[in-house]
């Protein structure tokens, strides 16, 4: 699990109330079980998986913001992660509960349902909590692959938000325990189990950065450019990288990069985020953020220029070819 500052959740109501083999509570609702399977239908052939789905995005990252953590990924966006374990397009399944709730719920592929993941709404479309089958990996190191929990082992982590309570989620514990087919197809030994439910309490208001992440000459007077709900992608100070850490000190450009930009000089510092709101939606908040800034570009980027106390300085916002998410590069150049 990845420790950086407060972005994470797992200190956060970890197993607070409830941190129990999932196979000791089957005797007791055995019913619900198939009252559960029963009202559970395949939806068919819908245009988007729920991961490319707009919306399901919009609603994943409201509850788990920008936090990183290990789950089927080591240190990676939580919501990302979520959203990978829903990707296969065959395989959503709907749930509608007797009270009006419902389930909604997918798996990645490409590890047979191992790794799934499950929404749960109100009545009204609200999102109440999400569930997660993982195996807690951890990141790799060098070409080792990732270090995670065997299957037999595997553990459910449901998200809430603040100030719900953990029962909110009960119709996800009755969702994890049915297998995918391909899941329920392997000898007992080797079938899915879970062994540990966690809770999670979400903080989606927690910023995707840091401070500590702003490159040096970075100049204060430019930090309310810089999009809280978004996670770090690069930055740079004096012509040379700072993160990622794979590439600090390295030249921001190469002579051909160089050649192609013209005459721009190199900024005095610049930071990338990633957002993966709506393009639009960052369009019009940079229009407020940058007030009084020129605006240049259309589609898929626009160009903010302005001029403050500290210098001269750029937004640029850059949608790239999977439209699934906005880079937004902030530069400065220091006043001479």
């Amino acid at each position: 699990m990845n420790t950086r500052g407060n972005t994470t959740f797992r200190m956060l109501s970890l197993c607070a109330a409830l941190c129990l083999p999932l196979s000791s509570m089957a005797q007791t609702i055995s019913a619900e079980d198939a009252a559960f399977v029963a009202a559970t239908v395949p939806v068919p052939s819908p245009p988007l998986s729920l991961n490319e789905h707009p919306q399901i995005r919009a609603d994943v990252f409201r509850l788990l913001g920008y936090a990183r953590g290990d789950y089927t990924q080591g240190d990676t966006l939580i919501a990302l992660q979520v959203l990978d374990s829903m990707r296969s397009l065959h395989d959503i399944r709907r749930t509608m509960l007797p009270d009006g709730r419902s389930v909604l719920a997918s798996i990645n592929p490409g590890q047979h349902g191992a790794q799934r993941a499950a929404m749960l709404f109100d009545p009204q479309r609200k999102l109440l909590a999400l569930g997660l089958v993982n195996g807690h990996c951890q990141a790799a190191i060098g070409d080792a692959a990732p270090a995670c929990l065997p299957s037999t082992h595997a553990v459910l982590t449901l998200f809430v938000p603040p100030g719900a309570k953990d029962e909110s989620a009960a119709p996800l514990l009755v969702w994890a325990r049915q297998l995918p087919a391909m899941l329920a197809q392997a000898a007992p030994e080797q079938r899915q189990s879970i062994a540990v439910v966690e809770y999670i309490t979400t903080r989606p208001d927690q910023p995707g950065w840091e401070p500590r992440d702003v490159p040096p000459g970075f100049p204060a007077s430019l930090l309310h450019l810089l999009l809280p709900n978004a996670e770090l992608s690069s930055s740079s100070s004096g012509g040379k990288r700072i993160a990622p850490a794979g590439l600090a000190g390295l030249p921001m450009r190469t002579p051909t990069e160089a050649a192609e930009a013209g005459d721009e000089p190199m900024p005095d510092a610049s930071i990338t985020l990633r957002s993966y709101a709506d393009f639009h939606w960052v369009l019009n908040t940079y229009a407020t953020l940058a007030k009084g800034a020129q605006v240049q570009g259309h589609d898929d980027k626009v160009v903010f220029t302005g001029s403050d106390t500290g210098g001269r300085y750029t937004v640029t916002l850059r949608e790239q070819g999977n439209k699934d998410s906005v880079f937004i590069t902030v530069a400065s150049w220091r006043g001479k």
